[in-house]
Protein backbone atom coordinates (compact mmCIF):
# COMPACT_ATOMS: atom_id res chain seq x y z
CA UNK A 1 0.00 0.00 0.00
CA UNK A 2 1.38 3.70 -0.84
CA UNK A 3 2.44 6.27 1.89
CA UNK A 4 -0.22 8.82 2.03
CA UNK A 5 1.00 10.61 4.90
CA UNK A 6 0.59 14.33 4.40
CA UNK A 7 4.99 14.32 4.36
CA UNK A 8 4.40 12.24 1.38
CA UNK A 9 2.37 14.08 -0.01
CA UNK A 10 4.28 17.16 0.42
CA UNK A 11 7.10 16.03 -0.82
CA UNK A 12 5.73 14.74 -3.99
CA UNK A 13 4.23 18.27 -4.62
CA UNK A 14 7.66 19.80 -4.21
CA UNK A 15 9.34 16.99 -6.13
CA UNK A 16 6.71 17.38 -9.15
CA UNK A 17 6.57 21.26 -8.80
CA UNK A 18 10.56 20.95 -9.12
CA UNK A 19 10.19 18.93 -12.20
CA UNK A 20 7.78 21.06 -13.90
CA UNK A 21 10.09 24.21 -12.74
CA UNK A 22 12.55 22.48 -15.11
CA UNK A 23 10.31 21.73 -18.20
CA UNK A 24 8.64 25.38 -17.88
CA UNK A 25 12.27 26.88 -17.79
CA UNK A 26 13.21 25.47 -21.21
CA UNK A 27 9.75 27.09 -22.89
CA UNK A 28 10.34 30.29 -20.92
CA UNK A 29 13.80 30.41 -22.30
CA UNK A 30 12.28 30.55 -25.97
CA UNK A 31 8.96 32.71 -24.97
CA UNK A 32 8.78 36.12 -26.18
CA UNK A 33 8.58 38.40 -23.19
CA UNK A 34 7.88 41.58 -25.79
CA UNK A 35 10.60 43.45 -23.68
CA UNK A 36 8.94 42.64 -19.84
CA UNK A 37 11.40 41.02 -17.22
CA UNK A 38 9.82 37.47 -16.23
CA UNK A 39 8.12 39.11 -13.11
CA UNK A 40 6.44 41.74 -15.31
CA UNK A 41 5.24 38.80 -17.84
CA UNK A 42 3.76 36.61 -14.50
CA UNK A 43 2.11 39.46 -13.17
CA UNK A 44 0.03 40.25 -16.91
CA UNK A 45 -0.59 36.54 -16.95
CA UNK A 46 -1.98 36.45 -13.41
CA UNK A 47 -4.07 39.62 -14.35
CA UNK A 48 -5.47 37.69 -17.98
CA UNK A 49 -6.23 34.43 -16.43
CA UNK A 50 -7.95 36.52 -13.13
CA UNK A 51 -9.63 39.49 -14.78
CA UNK A 52 -13.20 38.02 -14.84
CA UNK A 53 -13.37 38.19 -10.83
CA UNK A 54 -12.16 41.98 -10.79
CA UNK A 55 -8.77 41.45 -9.95
CA UNK A 56 -7.13 44.61 -8.28
CA UNK A 57 -3.67 44.68 -7.03
CA UNK A 58 -4.18 43.51 -3.26
CA UNK A 59 -4.56 40.31 -4.83
CA UNK A 60 -1.85 40.37 -7.29
CA UNK A 61 0.28 40.70 -3.56
CA UNK A 62 -1.78 38.07 -1.86
CA UNK A 63 -0.75 35.46 -4.92
CA UNK A 64 2.62 36.46 -5.28
CA UNK A 65 3.06 36.27 -1.81
CA UNK A 66 4.46 40.29 -1.58
CA UNK A 67 3.16 43.96 -0.21
CA UNK A 68 0.67 45.72 -2.10
CA UNK A 69 3.37 48.57 -2.81
CA UNK A 70 5.72 46.35 -4.05
CA UNK A 71 3.25 45.63 -6.96
CA UNK A 72 1.91 48.80 -7.70
CA UNK A 73 4.86 50.06 -9.16
CA UNK A 74 4.62 47.75 -11.72
CA UNK A 75 1.41 47.92 -12.26
CA UNK A 76 1.96 51.20 -13.22
CA UNK A 77 5.20 50.48 -16.03
CA UNK A 78 2.83 47.73 -17.33
CA UNK A 79 -0.18 50.24 -17.49
CA UNK A 80 1.96 53.60 -19.15
CA UNK A 81 3.17 51.15 -21.77
CA UNK A 82 0.40 49.61 -22.83
CA UNK A 83 -0.04 46.15 -21.36
CA UNK A 84 -2.88 46.62 -18.74
CA UNK A 85 -5.63 48.88 -18.22
CA UNK A 86 -7.47 50.07 -15.41
CA UNK A 87 -10.92 50.30 -14.91
CA UNK A 88 -13.85 51.09 -12.51
CA UNK A 89 -15.61 48.19 -10.62
CA UNK A 90 -19.21 48.26 -11.65
CA UNK A 91 -19.81 46.91 -7.59
CA UNK A 92 -17.91 49.95 -6.24
CA UNK A 93 -16.81 53.01 -8.14
CA UNK A 94 -13.69 53.61 -5.34
CA UNK A 95 -12.39 50.35 -6.67
CA UNK A 96 -10.01 49.82 -10.32
CA UNK A 97 -10.22 46.59 -11.25
CA UNK A 98 -7.47 45.16 -13.64
CA UNK A 99 -7.83 44.55 -17.16
CA UNK A 100 -5.05 43.30 -20.05
CA UNK A 101 -4.97 45.35 -23.69
CA UNK A 102 -5.51 43.48 -26.78
CA UNK A 103 -1.32 43.93 -26.64
CA UNK A 104 -1.09 42.16 -23.31
CA UNK A 105 -3.76 39.39 -24.41
CA UNK A 106 -1.34 38.48 -27.34
CA UNK A 107 1.67 38.35 -25.39
CA UNK A 108 0.07 35.86 -22.71
CA UNK A 109 -1.27 33.90 -25.53
CA UNK A 110 2.31 33.60 -27.04
CA UNK A 111 4.01 33.26 -23.97
CA UNK A 112 1.61 30.40 -22.38
CA UNK A 113 2.20 28.49 -25.75
CA UNK A 114 5.78 28.84 -25.43
CA UNK A 115 5.80 28.11 -21.94
CA UNK A 116 3.24 25.02 -21.71
CA UNK A 117 4.92 23.37 -24.96
CA UNK A 118 7.61 21.39 -23.11
CA UNK A 119 4.95 20.26 -19.94
CA UNK A 120 2.02 19.41 -21.66
CA UNK A 121 2.49 16.29 -23.62
CA UNK A 122 4.43 14.78 -20.43
CA UNK A 123 1.12 15.45 -18.11
CA UNK A 124 -1.03 14.55 -21.09
CA UNK A 125 1.12 11.28 -21.46
CA UNK A 126 1.31 10.52 -17.99
CA UNK A 127 -2.24 10.51 -16.85
CA UNK A 128 -5.23 10.25 -18.54
CA UNK A 129 -8.13 12.62 -18.65
CA UNK A 130 -9.63 10.79 -15.70
CA UNK A 131 -6.56 11.05 -13.49
CA UNK A 132 -6.04 14.57 -14.40
CA UNK A 133 -9.60 15.39 -13.50
CA UNK A 134 -8.97 14.00 -10.13
CA UNK A 135 -5.80 15.30 -9.44
CA UNK A 136 -6.90 18.88 -10.11
CA UNK A 137 -9.89 18.30 -7.91
CA UNK A 138 -7.66 17.25 -5.26
CA UNK A 139 -4.83 20.20 -5.51
CA UNK A 140 -8.24 22.66 -5.74
CA UNK A 141 -9.56 21.34 -2.36
CA UNK A 142 -5.72 21.43 -1.05
CA UNK A 143 -5.39 25.02 -2.10
CA UNK A 144 -8.50 26.12 -0.92
CA UNK A 145 -8.10 25.23 2.67
CA UNK A 146 -4.36 26.26 2.62
CA UNK A 147 -5.42 29.55 1.50
CA UNK A 148 -8.20 30.12 3.93
CA UNK A 149 -5.37 28.96 7.07
CA UNK A 150 -2.80 30.96 6.03
CA UNK A 151 -0.54 32.90 8.31
CA UNK A 152 -0.10 35.65 5.99
CA UNK A 153 -3.91 35.74 4.88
Amino acid sequence: MADTSAATVVELIARVSNRLRQFMATGMDAADLGGLTMHQARMLGFIEATQDRGVIARDIAEATGTRPASVSPVLAGLEQDGWIERRPDPADSRRKTLHVTPKGYDLVKNFEAGLWSGVEPQIEAALDAADRAALVAALTKLDRHLAEVSPTT
